[in-house]
């Protein structure tokens, strides 16, 4: 039998199991150690994106959701202290970073990988893709698919229900502010002088950075979750699983040759 797991079932199944002591600290440790892997654009190593930016070859399609990913999971875990229940929002970052993770050793196995995935990690090494599309193809896999699982996972771990009048929803809105916050400042880095580019293929820059809005994804993350604590629908579930990865073909653009 696979040590992999080959569906999303399987897969929550497995994140569930995580230690109850893993914290937010580890989650950057991983990530820190992942971005140095790959020669990200907020590796130290080369001191900062602008330096890398002029050193050949820039760095892979996970490289460029890593690096906004470990930022913002820096932001959220010096802010840990302000929330009204910072054990749900760290165990519920913890979790939700862990799909991640899967994915990641998953795809270098080259193991089953969920279609929300799949695009980034296929399509990681393409030429002609921009870093902002990748990171934000990234952040597409990992709210509008993962977000909701692991928000399940974490309601039932520590005995919550879903609500809106809820010391867990107002942080989880709370985090909203910080993560639109940040992802601004990360994506100068990974899309200055780049703007030109996506006019090219894209028309308008601006409708091209329309199509992602972190605000909008997590509340649907949130309302999908309600439905599946209430309700879990493997089917329902899996069919969100492809239409993400859809969404994310979408955000990488069409195939391009290799230049």
């Amino acid at each position: 039998m696979s040590r992999w797991p080959e569906d999303l079932r399987a897969l929550a199944e497995r994140v569930s199991r995580l230690e109850r002591d893993r914290r937010v600290a580890d989650v950057l440790t991983r990530l820190g150690a992942i971005e140095d892997e790959l020669d990200g654009f907020f590796s130290p190593a080369p001191g900062d994106p602008v330096a890398r930016k002029r050193r050949k070859p820039l760095p892979n399609g996970v490289a460029c959701f890593n690096g906004m990913y470990m930022r913002v999971t820096d932001a959220v875990g010096r802010t840990m202290p302000t929330f009204e229940n910072p054990g749900f929002v760290e165990r519920l970052d913890v979790l939700f970073a862990e799909f991640y993770f899967q994915a990641f050793d998953a795809a270098r196995a080259h193991a089953w990988v969920s279609k929300s995935w799949a695009p980034l990690f296929e399509r990681k090494d393409e030429k002609g893709v921009l870093p902002l599309q990748f990171a934000i193809a990234g952040m597409n896999a990992h709210i509008n698919n993962d977000l909701a699982l692991a928000l399940v996972l974490t309601w039932k771990e520590l005995g919550l229900r879903p609500g809106k009048d809820t010391p867990e929803h107002r942080d989880y809105l709370k985090v909203n502010d910080l993560l639109e916050r940040v992802e601004g400042e990360v994506k100068g880095p990974l899309a200055d002088g780049l703007i030109g580019e996506i006019d090219t293929l894209f028309g308008k820059a601006d409708d091209f950075l329309a199509m992602w809005s972190i605000r909008k994804a997590r509340a649907d993350a949130w309302a999908r979750a309600s439905k599946m604590w209430r309700n879990p629908d493997e089917e329902s579930e899996s069919l969100l699983d492809r239409l993400v990865g859809f969404a994310g073909h979408l955000l990488l653009g069409p195939p391009r040759p290799f230049r």
